[in-house]
């Protein structure tokens, strides 16, 4: 008690700390109201394995992929959440939800987001790829079943892509 009396009596004293103390009070305040309110807003994500707090789950990726979401889908389930960096990514690995999410809610799912490398290359992103679903999407995909996919274009690259083939195949025997 003998410490506080002698602080107690220094009024500077007493009123700064009084000062900063509902200062500090109100900023943490303010924090809690706006974290409650982003978490109300938002809705519910699949559950997630743990990663690391700038790389995500990258590291702990092996080389085939798919059998790592494999096996995280054999532990959280059909579909989960996985940060990659600093990019969400929802993994489905069930064959129903992919049917239903690539045939019955195509529109919804269609739009990606477009990294800076893509918006450069792209102009913008102003091309078949990384275009919004809309009517200029539907324009460029127009042209490109027209222009690239006619019978005698895919005609004239027969030779070509035989050979790809082939090469893929050799690669794929190889390993």
């Amino acid at each position: 008690m003998g410490w506080w009396r002698s602080y107690a009596s220094d009024e500077r004293f007493s009123s700064s700390t009084l000062t900063v103390s509902i200062g500090i009070f109100e900023v943490l305040w303010l924090l809690w109201v706006i974290k409650k309110q982003r978490k109300a807003a938002v809705p519910p994500l699949p559950p997630s394995p743990r990663g690391l707090p700038i790389v995500g789950y990258l590291p702990f990726i092996a080389t085939e992929l798919h059998t790592k979401f494999e096996q995280l889908g054999g532990i959280y389930g059909p579909i989960y959440k996985i940060w990659l960096a600093n990019k969400l990514c929802i993994v489905i690995s069930s064959p129903s939800l992919v049917k239903e999410v690539v045939r019955d809610h195509d529109a919804i799912f269609a739009n990606r987001d477009a990294t800076k490398a893509a918006l450069a290359i792209t102009s913008g992103g102003v091309d078949i790829v990384f275009s919004p679903n809309g009517p200029n999407w539907r324009m460029l995909r127009k042209m490109f079943v027209r222009e690239m996919l006619s019978p005698a274009n895919l005609d004239s690259t027969f030779a070509l892509r035989r050979e790809e083939v082939r090469n893929t195949i050799i690669n794929v025997i190889k390993k």
